[in-house]
């Protein structure tokens, strides 16, 4: 079988024929629906043609192909998305057209980003299908153009030089948020120029990471982990439930429920940081806000998020300072300023949980300053 591709040199490919098919199965579903596959679709149309899912995608790397672990003993879960990066699109035949797309969407964002003037502190700025060329006149071609431009929206979801964003397939109306480390990408017209630019921006150890094929097994760049002792069978499976604070949910429901989980994460601690300010009465952010907010000493404190009473007061106060803190330093300001590592699922919910636990301390400070005001 011959595979013509416009992957050009220096670009990863897949190891064998079983990983172009996966690579095509993907793509041709994409291509028609502008949805990303199921793992559930995936497996059974490899299998109606002979092909083992675990065989085929050993042929292949995180590099080329989203949504399933480095390790292979997890499989994911039947209606977990697959999706394709660059390279992998790059890989598929009748893909040039798309692949152009998100170069044009890619040079447009470069081009826009130095002069983007935030209303909102920590805004991110964004890309929409009116900031590409102008309207067509002609119907047919005008559904073609955004039909191509919303598969450049959805290949440029999986890339880490953009952050996210949203869309609504319905009408072909996307948002997509960058930042300024997409400034490098200003003048690439091709995909290996594309591709070259983005390992440099990467760092080697990530792109040997993207680039080692998945495998069953711990993987070869960390030593084994030593045996864990053996626990209690009532201890090795702990599940918690609970109902994410309405504030934290607005923000974040939809675009976890879309697979943003980066997405939903920063949404949710940029909702935490404006209830403070608007608490405090400041334009401050991040960790100052949450100084000023808490009290550092010598300046007592703003807002009041304790339970405790006597004692331990201050020694609560102190610690959810440094809580509020730690969010904004640790969880919200990568997601804001740095490179989008794509959070994981299972990640993704305990920092969303941590969030509603932050914002329901806040809602002390609400009913004690509702309480002021309504008097004795």
């Amino acid at each position: 079988m011959i595979v013509r591709t416009i992957a050009p040199e220096g670009m990863p490919r897949p190891t064998g024929q079983d990983g172009h098919a996966l690579l095509d199965v993907v793509w041709q579903h994409f291509s028609t629906s502008l949805r990303w596959p199921t793992f559930d679709y995936v497996d059974r149309k490899l299998y109606a043609s002979g092909l083992q899912f675990e065989e085929a995608i050993q042929q292949l790397c995180p590099a080329l192909l989203r949504g399933v672990d480095a390790d292979l003993r997890r499989l994911p879960q039947g209606m977990a998305e697959l999706s394709l990066t660059i390279a992998g699109a790059a890989n598929c035949a009748n893909s040039e057209t798309r692949v152009n797309s998100f170069l044009v969407l890619l040079r447009t964002a470069a081009d826009i980003e130095p002069h983007f003037q935030p209303t909102d502190p920590g805004a991110l700025p964004e890309l929409r299908p009116v900031d590409l060329a102008p309207p067509v006149d002609d119907p047919e071609l005008a559904l073609k153009t955004r039909r191509s431009w919303f598969a450049g929206f959805a290949l440029a979801l999986q890339e880490p030089c953009f952050r996210g964003g949203g869309h609504s397939l319905d009408n072909l109306d996307w948002t997509l948020r960058y930042a300024r480390d997409i400034r490098p990408f200003a003048n690439v017209h091709r995909v290996d120029e594309y591709w070259r630019i983005r390992e440099q921006v990467l760092g080697r150890r990530r792109v040997e990471a993207d680039n080692t094929p998945f495998q069953k097994g711990p993987n070869r760049h960390f030593a084994p982990a030593p045996k864990a002792k053996p626990v209690p069978r009532a201890a090795e499976s702990v599940e918690v439930t609970c109902m994410l604070h309405p504030l934290i949910a607005e923000v974040a429901a939809e675009r976890y429920s879309s697979g943003f989980y980066y997405d939903a994460v920063r949404s949710a601690f940029q909702a935490v940081e404006h209830r403070v300010a608007v608490l405090v009465g400041t334009t401050e952010v991040g960790e100052r806000l949450m100084g000023i907010a808490f009290g550092a000493k010598p300046h007592p404190p703003k807002i009041m998020v304790t339970r405790s009473m006597g004692g331990s007061l201050e020694s609560e106060q102190n610690g959810m300072q440094f809580l509020f803190k730690g969010a904004m330093g640790a969880l919200r300001n990568p997601r804001m300023h740095g490179p989008d590592e794509k959070d994981a699922r299972d990640e993704a919910d305990e920092m969303l949980i941590f969030a509603s636990f932050l914002m329901r301390r806040l809602d002390i400070e609400d009913e004690q300053r509702k309480s002021a005001s309504l008097g004795p």
